[in-house]
């Protein structure tokens, strides 16, 4: 992509960096002989990666460490942030039946729709959802198209957990777009995988850190 550095002002037509967007990348996706050429990426999470994606109309593809050495990496990840804000999105809630209440960032349209939670804060703002609480929230991010959450505030975790799961393992299995099955933890930008994956069995279940399953008995023994 030799023309990334002909144009950096973000008000020209023809500025390639109006396309170039924020995304989440399965590790999955970038072959094991082919991965010295995107060093850039940077791991986010288990089975996941943070990378710049060119979105044109022909194809959307990852960019490797020649595309990025062509702009200053301020600029680069600055317009990339940038556009990933910028880019559509719909909040929309589920009621469980025991209570637990599942929300929703999703377009079936755009393939950057998972990747907002890279920019997770603002995004829900953004998108009309409610305030993030302190202790964060149980999210999945199957395919490039659905980001479900679960704000930790109420005891129904149990319940969430198990339903984020399910939808998890079964939107990465129905594609497209596949990113990862597993129930992560985030808070204040972190992202933990909660999920564990028995290579031998082949069986996922969930394992929650200290100081989640602190956060969970607090919720629980609070009954909120």
């Amino acid at each position: 992509m030799t023309d990334l550095s002909a144009h950096t002002s973000r008000s020209s037509a023809s500025d390639p960096l109006r396309n170039v967007y924020l995304r989440l990348v399965a590790e999955e996706s970038i072959p094991a002989d082919a991965r010295g050429q995107f060093s850039y990426l940077h791991p986010l999470a288990t089975d996941l990666l943070m990378g710049v994606v060119l979105d044109t109309p022909d194809n959307v593809r990852v960019l490797d460490d020649r595309d990025v050495s062509l702009v200053a990496w301020d600029t680069l990840m600055a317009a990339a942030r940038a556009n990933l804000l910028s880019a559509p999105v719909n909040y929309d809630f589920l009621d469980l039946p025991g209570g637990a209440v599942l929300h929703i960032l999703g377009h079936p349209e755009s393939v950057f729709a998972a990747s907002k939670v890279l920019v997770f804060d603002e995004a829900v703002r953004a998108a009309g959802g409610p305030e993030l609480p302190a202790d964060g929230v149980l999210l999945v991010v199957p395919n490039r198209h659905n980001l479900v959450y679960y704000p930790l505030t109420d005891r129904h975790v149990v319940e969430a957990v198990n339903a984020l799961a399910q939808f998890g393992q079964g939107a990465y299995e129905d594609g497209p777009g596949r990113l990862s099955p597993r129930v992560f933890w985030w808070r204040a930008g972190t992202l933990t995988s909660i999920t564990v994956f028995d290579r031998q069995t082949r069986i996922m279940s969930i394992s929650l850190p200290d100081e989640l399953m602190a956060v969970i008995r607090h919720l629980t023994s609070a009954g909120g």
